[in-house]
């Protein structure tokens, strides 16, 4: 198939307003795009937090407490 058969085929999908819709498998991979960025986003931000609050082996632990809680109290 070259390209201007496929250029032909896509243009003749196009309703006469413009519009393109955008196709139920297209949909799917969108949507799980969505769902895995936003599993790797919650899975960071959990990560984040635990090594916050764990210093790493033979580190001292961070005196200044951005949130002014003290942790020895």
């Amino acid at each position: 198939m070259t390209f201007l058969e496929f250029a032909i085929l896509a243009a003749q999908e196009t309703d006469p307003r413009g519009n393109q819709s955008i196709g139920w498998l297209a949909g799917l991979y969108t949507l799980g795009l969505f769902v895995a960025v936003g599993l790797l986003l919650w899975s960071f931000t959990r990560v984040m937090r635990r090594m916050r609050e764990q210093p790493w082996q033979d580190q001292e632990p961070d005196s200044t407490d951005p949130r002014g809680d003290d942790p020895t109290s």
